[in-house]
């Protein structure tokens, strides 16, 4: 385990921390927006001109709009005799007629009426600068189609025609649209001049509902004829489906009584017949039965008399009665052998005599109604016997009847339908009604449509301010750079010392400065030196403030191990690490301190050019003789701070093993017996390996990183090049940083923080 700052582990596996992407949060990216306000108001500004300068140079259009209404209760009247069934209104219906207002069809008709293929604003050349311009676009880019094979060969093709070029025109400045969920179509027209806008909506209007009526006309013409073509063949169809039964019913004797077939007829009669017959037969069987019951028991009997219920029976029982009365009394009084009783008596057997003779006269009777009913139930079951077997023979012919009349049915019903629709076509054709009416029509606008000049310029602004934003905010996301220390620490695992803004040289630096370089007789160094001093012009500046913050952590190393021997490094030039060698070194050197900074940037030597120009010795004549340190160092009057400059003719090709050699090993520890702080002005780590050969003689190492502009990568790939700077490396500082752009994202510690700026 190594540890950052002797503080936080980090693994070795990853020695950059936890986390090497930082989180883009909102704050970051509003705090990115109102660093480049000044530019997204630029944008803004460059949408509203764009905008102003379409609305003078477009021509301006005029829209007329009518209105026209889907009602179908307009033919109501005409409903039962409509041929072709109109179905109820729905959404598709009115979608369907919005797309027929805006088909080639309806333009079609309004050019030819309107003459509008011979009209400048549909065929010509527009008027007008934009106009122009637009137009001549549109024609070379159909030319440049043309010539990769892409559109069709104006040779060969009549989409030039004026007709042609006119629908198109008119195709694009239509708009048919329904209103809502109702059954109303909006018809919009636009055009140059107002009146012909008008004019031209409502001849739309027109055309359409003109076109629904022909289009209902000849569908019913063309379904009356189909009607007539199909009366012909159904009822030649018809007729032979007639003839057809007909002639089976001959050949099959078969007859129809009216209530059924003749066959059917009779054996239901029959079987009536015989069911009345049978009721007959039993019934005089039973009498015959009775009366022969009635021979063989007394004839007085009362109960036997009742049952023949005979008048002549009834009335000779009344008298045998009589007389049997009187020869009872008789008897009685005179004997039974009186004369008168005697006489009494035979006159008694001649009744019954003659009672037996009536009863033997009804019995034949009885016997004769007997046979006569049994040989009719005879004959009618013979009768019924060959009728149903006659029947079986017909039912099979029946079957076959059945069909012919079904379908002579079906032929005679389909030609009745079809004679019924087409006397309704008949009617139809001369009262045509339409289920569309005009509820609106367009008038001359008294105002322009388009352009509209607030809607185009509140577009082009909101468009400039979404173009600035959306700039801003892809380079906020794209940008894989540091902006605060949160985004240091979570990406490289290691301590930001702090943020230093860009330096800007006072009026009153700058002529103290001058005055200064006057007496140097160096103007060129004024410039450099003013930078690299600047903790001395401004110390209660930010930058100044920053700087101590660097001095604060490296004394808090101090306390736990010999930190003297500073090394300043960054990733590539240009990020201000000599700038902040300077300033920190005169920083350190104002308080007290013993404070030397070498140049060890054998390539540049930006530090001897800004603090000791006309120097002759300096870096390598010390390494020679690290006795000779301090004679070779040059005093800054204002802060003490002594510089050892690099003083050569070439840039030499062996700097890595100068600085790296047991030379300078010496001169450190020679610079570490006088001075309480070293910084040493290495040249940047990637382009060479200076810094890295000489990182194990040095104590510890600041990296300056420039503020939002050293990507991530870079800082990671520059401090995973050496081991040695990693482990000994004290914090990263970022250098450069916008004054607003610091402002902005520290507004949440309130206005009072910065009053302990000076600037």
């Amino acid at each position: 385990m190594l540890t950052r700052n002797g503080s936080l582990p980090i693994p070795m596996d990853s020695p950059f921390g936890p986390e090497e992407q930082s989180s883009i949060s909102f704050g970051n990216l509003f705090n990115a927006l109102r660093r480049r306000r000044l530019f997204i108001l630029v944008c803004a500004f460059i949408g509203v001109a764009l905008a102003g300068t379409y609305i003078v140079l477009a021509t301006p259009m005029f829209t007329a709009t009518s209105s026209i209404l889907l009602d179908t209760r307009m033919n109501q009247f005409l409903q039962k005799q409509d041929i072709i069934a109109d179905s109820s209104v729905d959404s598709s219906f009115v979608d369907s007629q919005v797309e027929l207002l805006n088909s080639d069809s309806i333009a079609l008709s309004v050019i030819q009426k309107l003459g509008l293929d011979k009209d400048r604003e549909f065929v010509g050349p527009p008027v007008g600068t934009f106009g122009v311009l637009m137009w001549q676009a549109n024609k070379a880019f159909t030319n440049l189609k043309q010539a990769f094979g892409l559109g069709p060969d104006s040779a060969n093709s009549l989409d030039d025609t004026p007709e042609r070029i006119a629908v198109e025109t008119f195709s694009k400045r239509l708009i048919a649209k329904r209103v809502g969920m109702t059954y109303v179509i909006d018809i919009s027209f636009a055009s140059e001049d107002p009146d012909k806008s008008a004019r031209i909506a409502n001849a739309i209007a027109d055309a359409y509902i003109g076109q629904g009526l022909n289009s209902k006309i000849d569908s019913t013409r063309r379904a009356a004829g189909w009607l007539q073509d199909r009366l012909k063949e159904i009822k030649t169809q018809a007729a032979q489906a007639d003839a057809a039964v007909q002639k089976f019913k001959s050949d099959s004797n078969i007859i129809d009584t009216g209530r059924g077939l003749m066959n059917q007829q009779q054996l239901a009669d029959l079987n009536s017949q015989l069911v009345v017959t049978k009721t007959a037969t039993a019934e005089a069987k039973a009498r015959l039965d009775r009366i022969q019951h009635v021979e063989g028991n007394s004839l007085l009997d009362g109960t036997v008399t009742d049952a023949l219920n005979n008048s002549v029976i009834t009335r000779l029982r009344a008298q045998y009665l009589d007389l049997s009365a009187q020869e009872a009394n008789l008897s009685q009084r005179l004997g039974p052998n009186h004369q008168a009783a005697v006489k009494l008596r035979e006159q008694m057997a001649e009744l019954r005599n003659s009672i037996a003779n009536e009863v033997q006269r009804i019995a034949a009777a009885y016997a004769s109604d007997y046979a006569i009913a049994s040989a009719r139930e005879k004959s009618l079951e013979q009768s019924l016997s060959a009728l149903v077997d006659e029947n079986d023979t017909s039912n099979i012919a029946q079957v076959k009847l059945r069909d012919l009349e079904s379908s002579a049915d079906t032929y005679r019903t389909l030609y009745d339908s079809y004679l019924q629709k087409f006397q309704e076509s008949i009617q139809q054709q001369s009262a045509p009604v339409t289920d569309t009416r005009i509820i609106t029509l367009a008038t001359p606008p008294l105002f322009k449509s388009s352009p509209k000049t607030l809607l185009f310029i509140a577009g082009g602004l909101l468009l400039g301010l979404f173009a600035g934003a959306g700039s801003t905010l892809a380079r906020e996301l794209t940008a894989d750079v540091f902006r605060n220390s949160d985004e240091v620490e979570r990406g490289t695992g290691f301590e930001c010392l702090g943020t230093a803004p860009v330096v800007k040289i006072s009026r009153k630096s700058r002529l103290r400065r001058l005055r200064e370089g006057q007496r140097w007789g160096d103007r060129r160094s004024l410039t450099a030196a003013t930078v690299c001093e600047n903790v001395l012009d401004e110390p209660f500046s930010r930058f100044s403030e920053a700087l101590r913050n660097v001095k604060v952590s490296i004394d808090g190393i101090r306390l736990t191990r010999d930190v003297r021997v500073i090394g300043i490094v960054s990733a590539v030039p240009g990020e201000g690490k000599t700038t902040i060698a300077g300033n920190l070194a005169s920083l350190v050197a104002s308080t007290g301190h013993r404070t030397l900074l070498i140049d060890a940037d054998l390539h540049r030597k930006a530090v001897t050019s800004a603090f000791a120009r006309d120097a002759g010795y300096g870096l390598l004549e010390a390494l020679a003789d690290p006795l000779r340190l301090a004679d070779l160092v040059q005093t800054r009057s204002n802060s003490g701070l002594d510089v050892l400059p690099c003083v050569t003719e070439k840039r030499p090709v062996n700097a890595a093993e100068i600085l790296g050699s047991a030379q300078m090993n010496r001169l450190l520890t020679e610079a570490r017996s006088v001075y309480d702080y070293v910084f040493v002005d290495f040249a940047a780590l990637m382009p060479v390996v200076d810094a890295k050969a000489a990182a194990h003689l040095v104590d510890g190492f600041v990296y300056v990183a420039e503020w939002g502009a050293s990507s991530r990568k870079l800082v990671l790939e520059a401090l995973s090049s050496s081991d040695v700077i990693r482990e000994r490396l004290i914090g990263i500082l970022l250098n450069r940083a916008e004054p607003s752009a610091l402002r902005q994202s520290e507004a949440y510690r309130g206005k009072a923080f910065q009053t302990y700026y000076a600037s």
